[in-house]
């Protein structure tokens, strides 16, 4: 915004009026840094505003958990009284309101593995590598839910991301997570057998028609806003590991760009692996509003598909079984 726009106090201190033309005012919600003093000396002020931000933001970090945990409060709260209508009236629930168990207690080995690729820190931001521990998070929540999980790696785990989940992320009680290997450099990828690997990335035109036991299938672990292109690709040829590309084109539409998240590419994977039906597998993993079908409704019942910068509650929420379950589980009868 320019700085010439006159600026007055709202009656919400949350938010401020600026003049953007002649007689013309506006009400914006105020940033965390808006009110940063003059920057030191030799710093430019779009860089003191970051570094400002960050310092408000750790000093305000349990309010705003706060503040996040009230907001998931009402979400369910709004979701339950969906529920109960349909109930009352007597109707199906639809599958959008339906919660998913937090895990698949009579899961099986699909016999493939799963790499995530971290070997990009250097390429992003602060804010980007917390969106890629998000997406891990739902990624590893997705292959506990699945009828048959694949085995994870998450190679490259140091610097920023480690960093991430022992220290902002540290209720999540990764290092207790089921069928998922921890790897701090990329072995996994450079010296592994290359006969045996796939690296996916939408840059290449070979598609991937199928998905075999035996296999290691490597996805980018990246969030830059397609700010590197062929940047997977690139990094799969240097290795010698053969690239392909999910077989978007040939069974669905998208509605804007085809590069999907990681959270997106792992639950493609395991979708397709459990139905053998790609058309499928997309309809049901990819946002309505991406593929062009109407949507049920826009109240969030699951974790958003959006790269925004929040927390993710901790273990019960990523595939962990709660207390609770554990003794319902300990109930059940054993299969014989």
């Amino acid at each position: 915004m320019s700085e010439h726009h006159a600026v007055e106090e709202a009656e919400d201190p949350n938010f401020k009026r600026v003049e953007v033309s002649p007689g013309k005012w506006v009400t914006f919600k105020r940033r965390i840094g808006d009110d940063a003093p003059p920057p030191p000396e030799g710093m430019s002020k779009s860089q003191w505003k970051k570094l400002w931000r960050k310092k408000k933001f750790a000093e305000h970090k349990e309010q705003y958990a706060a503040i996040r945990r009230e907001k998931r409060r009402d979400a369910r709260q709004r979701r339950r009284a969906v529920v109960q209508g349909y109930r009352e009236r007597g109707e199906e629930v639809p599958d959008e309101y339906v919660r998913k168990p937090r895990y698949n207690k009579d899961q099986t080995p699909a016999g493939f593995n799963l790499v995530i690729d971290c070997g990009f820190d250097d390429l992003m931001n602060d804010k980007e590598v917390v969106s890629l521990s998000n997406q891990i998070m739902r990624a590893y929540s997705a292959n506990r839910r699945a009828d048959k999980y694949a085995d994870m790696k998450i190679t490259s785990f140091n610097k920023r991301l480690e960093e991430r989940y022992n220290v902002g992320l540290k209720d999540s009680l990764h290092n207790t997570w089921t069928n998922v290997e921890w790897l701090p450099d990329e072995k996994l990828i450079t010296e592994g057998d290359r006969s045996k690997m796939v690296y996916l990335t939408a840059d290449t035109d070979e598609t991937l028609d199928t998905i075999e036991p035996g296999m290691t299938y490597i996805i980018g672990g990246i969030v830059d806003k397609n700010r590197h292109k062929e940047l997977c690709l690139n990094k799969a040829r240097e290795l010698g590991i053969p690239t392909r590309r999910l077989p978007i084109d040939s069974f669905i539409k998208i509605d804007g760009r085809q590069v999907l998240t990681t959270t997106h590419v792992v639950q493609l994977i395991l979708e397709y692996f459990n139905t053998r039906d790609w058309k499928q597998a997309f309809e049901n993993v990819l946002p309505a509003r991406k593929i062009g079908l109407p949507s049920l409704s826009d109240m969030p019942v699951s974790e958003s598909d959006s790269e925004e910068e929040r927390e993710i509650p901790a273990a019960a929420r990523m595939g962990q079984p709660s207390a609770q379950e554990k003794e319902q589980e300990k109930e059940q009868p054993a299969e014989k």
